[in-house]
């Protein structure tokens, strides 16, 4: 697909309730759902719930208002910062969190997460409980310079990068200085909980054809070892979904330590 024709998250706006309709909701294909949705909150609460992760306070990187890791880290965690890139998801995001009517609705992605927990019947209200536990919920301005460093932002012990580093990126080079932002706002052995899809180049968003970077699975562990970290749990799930909305091979689950800060602030 021609790049000139693609737009570009950080840069344009993404209707993220067409987003939500499309790969996120319960009307979705049940293939598509289990690549966007299904397999990540699995991967996430067994990290959790095995101790592989660990810590309280969460910065979750994502281009679209989705609270499906967040949901299934919930228990777990104490502090949640939300960056977004748009004004339509931090609309969407607002929304649920004031529980408007016009909300997305994540009631089938609760019950996602009572079947991976083994409580059907539990009465717990996941939201409710997930909402209290989201401090704070901003937007990446790109008009001040770097947009992590103008919101000064406290050290986290877990950072999520959900479709984020291979949506901001143009190049490789972009992919390893916005790896390295996300390190500089995390503690030195905290997480890094990474889901990507690889050999992407665009996604459908309604009439719009968003740019991803094109990357694949080795050339992401490289980058993540080589910027401070040790990868603790790898996974990687073949593409199921038939659809011509996104055009990847894969979507690979990573789990890594960050054990030094990056060389070079000044490269990020």
């Amino acid at each position: 697909m021609d790049s000139s024709c693609k737009k570009f998250f950080g840069v344009h706006d993404i209707d993220a309730k067409t987003h939500y309709e499309l790969f996120l909701s319960r009307h979705v294909p049940y293939s598509l759902f289990k690549e966007s949705t299904i397999n990540m909150m699995q991967e996430i609460h067994k990290a959790f719930s095995t101790g592989v992760v660990c810590g309280k306070t969460v910065l979750d990187f994502c281009p679209a208002p989705t609270i499906s890791h967040l949901l299934a880290m919930n228990a777990f965690i104490e502090d949640i910062r939300i960056l977004e890139l748009n004004d339509s998801s931090m609309k969407e995001f607002e929304k649920w969190m004031n529980k408007d009517a016009d909300a997305c609705d994540w009631s089938h992605v609760v019950e996602v997460l009572k079947q991976i927990k083994g409580n059907s019947d539990d009465s717990e209200d996941e939201e409710e409980n997930l909402r209290r536990k989201i401090k704070n919920i901003s937007k990446l301005d790109f008009s001040k310079g770097d947009p992590v460093d103008s919101l000064s932002l406290m050290k986290a012990d877990i950072v999520i990068s959900i479709w984020f580093l291979e949506s901001m990126s143009k190049n490789h080079d972009e992919y390893r200085r916005w790896l390295r932002k996300l390190s500089y706002v995390m503690n030195v052995g905290g997480y890094l909980i990474v889901y990507a899809c690889t050999k992407t180049s665009y996604i459908q968003v309604g009439q719009n054809t968003f740019h991803v970077f094109y990357c694949d699975e080795n050339f992401i562990k490289k980058v993540i070892i080589g910027e401070g970290f040790e990868i603790k749990h790898y996974k990687k799930f073949n593409r199921m979904m038939c659809s011509d909305k996104i055009d990847h091979e894969a979507a690979v689950f990573i789990i890594a330590c960050k054990v030094e800060e990056p060389k070079n602030r000044e490269a990020a």
